[in-house]
């Protein structure tokens, strides 16, 4: 009698050539992260452009401005503010997008055609990570990503309530045990706020694609405080009749024998 051939495993849903084929077609991830520049007029080709030089030119992509001030690790909590643009606080973050270069002219629609491109592994090494969508929608009021904010702000209000008084600043190694119950609920507090209400972002899952206040399209990633361009810069995005002037940019930072650790490709977005 001959022996039957090797069962298929019963929970493995595709062929081994299926699933090959399969994850060499697979483009919605990239090596790369990118950062357009024209959130506030994506259409001003001109402006863009001078925005991307001055990025250039100073090898640092700087956070968002909270309190009048750059940098660091800033986050304001305001009890009073509503959810905005899809967030529930403010923060010293830069923002970045995990779309492959051929899928960013969807994106280009918000944020111009300019931009830049960054080595995501270097980006997660100095702890920039994806946010955390939470959707909702406005036909169901009770449903859980409608409640959430409410809830966590909640929890917040109530530590501040029972535990208002901050002690003096106390010099204290990370993931080491609190000494108190002050500074246990202070960490609390604060990491509630750093890791996740400064990564969350709120989107009407009902709204279609092309809805600027659908967010869930823009997979984003963040990273507090400003982002040192010379070890992670890998690609200058720009219309092909700006590349001789990026390109005299690039050329001279490699002359100064400090920048561009690497080769940095000039591509452009096709429409």
């Amino acid at each position: 009698m001959p022996l039957a051939g090797k069962r298929k495993n019963p929970l493995d849903p595709l062929p081994r050539r299926l699933r090959e084929t399969s994850m060499s077609m697979q483009r919605f991830v990239g090596q790369r992260l990118y950062h357009l520049v024209g959130a506030r007029r994506p259409g001003a080709d001109q402006e863009n452009f001078e925005t991307l030089c001055a990025i250039l030119r100073s090898m640092e992509l700087r956070a968002c401005e909270v309190a009048g001030e750059r940098g660091g690790m800033r986050t304001v909590r305001d009890p009073a503010r509503p959810v905005t643009n899809g967030e529930p606080i403010q923060q010293s973050v830069v923002c970045l997008c995990d779309i492959p270069r051929e899928d960013l002219p969807f994106h280009a629609r918000r944020y111009g055609r300019f931009g830049i491109g960054i080595c995501r592994s270097v980006v997660a090494q100095w702890g920039g990570r994806p946010v955390i969508y939470i959707p909702f929608s406005k036909r169901a009021y009770g449903n859980w990503g409608a409640r959430f904010p409410g809830e966590v702000k909640s929890v917040l209000e109530g530590l501040d309530r029972f535990f208002p008084d901050t002690p003096a600043v106390r010099s204290k190694a990370a993931g080491a045990p609190a000494q108190d119950a002050q500074e246990a609920v202070d960490e609390a507090s604060s990491l509630i706020t750093r890791d996740l209400q400064a990564f969350l972002k709120f989107w009407d899952v009902d709204l279609p694609e092309d809805h600027p206040e659908n967010f869930y399209m823009e997979r984003e990633w963040r990273k507090f405080g400003n982002l040192e361009l010379a070890s992670c810069l890998q690609e200058v995005v720009a219309p092909p009749r700006y590349h001789d002037e990026l390109r005299t940019i690039l050329d001279n930072l490699r002359a100064r024998g400090r920048y561009l650790i690497g080769e940095v490709e000039l591509t452009s977005i096709l429409e």
